[in-house]
């Protein structure tokens, strides 16, 4: 179960809640299951949230350094007047990029 917990992908649908809820079923863990599991347990599909805690925050500094903050606290930071310019990539820059990204698709190389 805390490999489960722990080594989830990052923004990629999984099937992680539902393993988690066949792992933590009292018959599963009794032994007793058949093929008609999956169909006689309907409550495996009850999944719970996933916590990305990491992605969330990261989120939310974004919005804050784009849009300033919006709590009711007085901060004198403002949203910033000026749209951010995305630079343009060459695209053979991009292709080598690509062809030569880790072997771990979730750490950044950039």
């Amino acid at each position: 179960m805390k490999g489960l917990e722990s080594g989830s992908p990052k923004s990629q649908e999984t099937n992680i809640p539902f393993l988690q809820n066949v792992l933590g079923n009292d018959q599963f863990l009794r032994g007793t299951v058949d093929t008609q599991f999956i169909d006689e347990n309907p409550d495996l599909f009850n999944l719970r949230p996933v916590q990305n805690r990491a992605q969330k925050l990261l989120h939310y500094l974004g919005h804050v350094m784009v849009n300033g903050p919006t709590t009711p606290i007085p901060v004198n930071a403002r949203p910033s007047p000026i749209d951010p310019v995305i630079p343009s990539v060459p695209l053979a820059l991009l292709r080598m990029h690509v062809l030569e990204r880790p072997a771990e698709p979730h750490l950044p190389s950039l």
